[in-house]
């Protein structure tokens, strides 16, 4: 195992958190594009709590610093980035430091890898495998090297599973806010590599987890309790949008805990770079309630199924986007007609979805002119736009939901636009679980119908974010 790995932080005698703490870095001038994906990284934080660790350790947090946190988030702006506010707990919590090292290499590591042909007639399988294995080689463990940062990933990954198995069997005193905080950069890494499988255990281990978190006090509030809103919303939303491929007897229901979800995720709603509005994630929920239910009711049943799509839709489509929106900005802003034209995205796709949380759906359903609507919506936020960062589930839906070989074409070439500026494997993913949605139907010949059951069969989990 490198040293660097080993152990990352020594201890200390102060309270890391005592003083006041700014992130800089000595940068060499050779490296200044993101887009430049092949150039090793130079650069490393330079501030003094962390010259204790070695160069590597520091390039990762530097990395995580000025990369990755910027892709969680919509608006990366100074003090406002709940994300970059962990970098100074972690030298007092190995298991964060270990976390987070896994998250940044995993991510110098992917976006090393290749991306995919956006044609329909080249691709039958766009990715890597489940893991970014197969790119392995003999080399150092370095963050100059996509391979070497690979091995760095799944090393840090190790110590962090090592240490949350500690932290959870002595719970009682432990800060549950810290765990959950990790548990979610456990979910974020597996959004990384590829999207697949891993990530349900921590969704469902968050969730019994914020079930379980106290109300605040004051006097004993902790750094990582001031961000608990925004690291229980994405564990929240990645659990929703989980379950829309998940076939499963039972849900846990996040709006019946024992917290005021639907208020933390609206207080989320303006910098989640998810940026689905909670009121549609509500309705997308009920949704997946509805497919499950589905697929173990009689035919003879489907009546019933169809009366509770109609409640559903109804109330997807009287969410008044627009006034969400000016909210969510507290006034006009320049980003509202993009935040508009998403979010109607979103709508469009919810509706598309319970359409198909049911097999036996009225013939007189237009699902191609809400992909026509989708596609309209989509035009008008660039991939470089920060709110295109939450456009890769209303893309899919519109790609599964498409026999339009136009549209299915469009939804190829969105995402590919998409990994180029954010290289996380569940964009590939998407790609690749949308290619297998069209042959299944293809091949069965029941055009659109029932995809999402069909996919659900499986037995696979892929979260698409």
């Amino acid at each position: 195992m490198p040293d660097h790995l080993q152990s990352l932080i020594k201890p200390s005698e102060d309270d890391g958190n005592s003083r006041a703490w700014t992130f800089t870095c000595d940068s060499n001038p050779s490296i200044v594009e993101r887009d430049d994906l092949q150039a090793p990284l130079y650069i490393s934080p330079i501030d003094p709590l962390f010259q204790d660790m070695d160069n590597p350790s520091r390039r990762y947090l530097c990395h995580f610093a000025t990369t990755l946190c910027e892709d969680l988030v919509i608006a990366d702006v100074p003090n406002e980035n709940p994300f970059r506010s962990l970098i100074p707990i972690c030298r007092d919590h190995p298991i964060l430091l270990h976390i987070i090292v896994a998250n940044s290499a995993m991510h110098i590591s992917s976006m090393s890898r290749p991306g995919f042909d956006p044609h329909i007639g080249g691709v039958q399988s766009p990715v890597l495998g489940n893991s970014s294995l197969n790119i392995l080689s003999n080399t150092r463990h370095s963050t100059d090297a996509p391979a070497g940062a690979t091995l760095d990933a799944l090393l840090a990954k190790q110590n962090a599973i090592h240490l949350l198995k500690t932290a959870l069997e002595n719970l009682p005193s432990t800060d549950v806010d810290l765990i959950v905080t990790v548990i979610l950069l456990f979910i974020n890494l597996e959004l990384i590599d590829s999207g697949k499988n891993a990530w349900r255990a921590h969704v469902e281990g968050a969730m019994k987890l914020i079930s379980s978190l106290k109300s605040f006090e004051n006097h004993r509030m902790s750094p990582i309790a001031l961000i608990r809103d925004r690291i229980t919303s994405d564990c929240l939303t990645y659990h929703i949008l989980g379950s829309t491929l998940t076939n499963s007897t039972t849900f846990l229901d996040p709006f019946a805990l024992p917290i005021d979800i639907t208020t933390i995720l609206r207080r989320s709603e303006a910098n989640s770079y998810l940026s689905f509005p909670t009121t549609l994630l509500q309705i997308l929920f009920r949704a997946c309630e509805l497919s499950n239910i589905a697929c173990r009711l009689p035919t003879t049943e489907s009546h019933t199924l169809i009366n509770e799509a109609h409640s559903l839709l109804d109330a997807a489509q009287s969410f008044d986007v627009a006034a969400w929106a000016n909210s969510v900005e507290g006034a006009p802003t320049q980003r509202t007609p993009n935040r508009i034209h998403t979010a109607l995205a979103h709508q469009n796709a919810v509706c598309i979805y319970i359409y198909r949380s049911i097999t036996h759906f009225p013939a007189d359903m237009n699902s191609e002119a809400l992909v026509t609507e989708i596609i309209h919506h989509l035009s008008f936020v660039d991939p470089k736009d920060p709110l295109s960062k939450a456009t890769s589930w209303p893309t899919f839906i519109a790609g599964a939901e498409t026999d339009n070989p136009v549209y299915r074409q469009w939804a190829l070439d969105r995402l590919n636009r998409l990994w180029n500026v954010l290289p996380w494997g569940y964009v590939q993913t998407a790609v690749e679980v949308m290619q297998m949605a069209w042959r299944l139907r293809d091949e069965s010949g029941l055009h659109s119908t029932g995809w999402v059951q069909q996919l659900k069969t499986l037995g696979n989990h892929w979260l698409i974010a």
